[in-house]
């Protein structure tokens, strides 16, 4: 099944950490806290702040996920480094923010094709965010104190994004000719 030219690699589209926690607080909060058959009278009112500060907030998940140090207390250097190659040897990466061209990457990488109707109204509507659970927040801003709470929980996590970043413009050669 796999050969030098058919490898078996992984893909991930990869968001912010600070915008996707975020994200995340907001998703769980409206779909669980506050939901009738999950309500959680203690969480539903819970600002994002308290979310942050009391220790519920996830810590480094991409990190913590890629290396497998789900309960490990704190993170070092050496899961950052380690998660870091596990992006360079087995990820194909794509960015939220290049939605569009990650897309095409996947699709071109794995030889996916639409085949029909229902095919590309998916892929628009993915592309187009037209999900039925988007939640609209407002964004969290650079250096405000909610971001640097934020931060402190996710520093590993902003570093492996910012290195997902880099690889996403490395790997742009794969597309230049038939490397796979």
């Amino acid at each position: 099944m796999f050969t030098p030219r058919n490898r078996g690699r992984m893909f991930a589209l990869f968001r912010h950490p600070i915008e996707r926690a975020v994200s995340l607080f907001h998703f769980v909060q409206d779909t669980h806290w506050r939901n009738k058959q999950t309500f959680q009278q203690d969480l539903a009112d819970l600002t994002i702040e308290d979310y942050f500060r009391g220790g519920i907030a996830e810590n480094n998940w991409m990190t913590r996920f890629l290396t497998g140090e789900l309960i490990k207390g704190e993170l070092d250097e050496y899961d950052l480094d380690l998660a870091k190659e596990i992006l360079r040897r087995k990820c194909l990466i794509g960015l939220l923010k290049e939605k569009g061209e990650s897309f095409a990457r996947v699709e071109t990488y794995f030889g996916w094709h639409l085949k029909s109707e229902a095919d590309r109204e998916c892929h628009e509507k993915k592309l187009d965010w037209l999900w039925p659970l988007k939640h609209r927040h407002e964004d969290v801003q650079e250096g405000t104190e909610l971001w640097d709470l934020i931060m402190r929980q996710n520093v590993y996590d902003v570093q492996l994004y910012e290195y997902a970043q880099l690889l996403f413009k490395e790997q742009a050669q794969f597309f230049q000719s038939d490397i796979r």
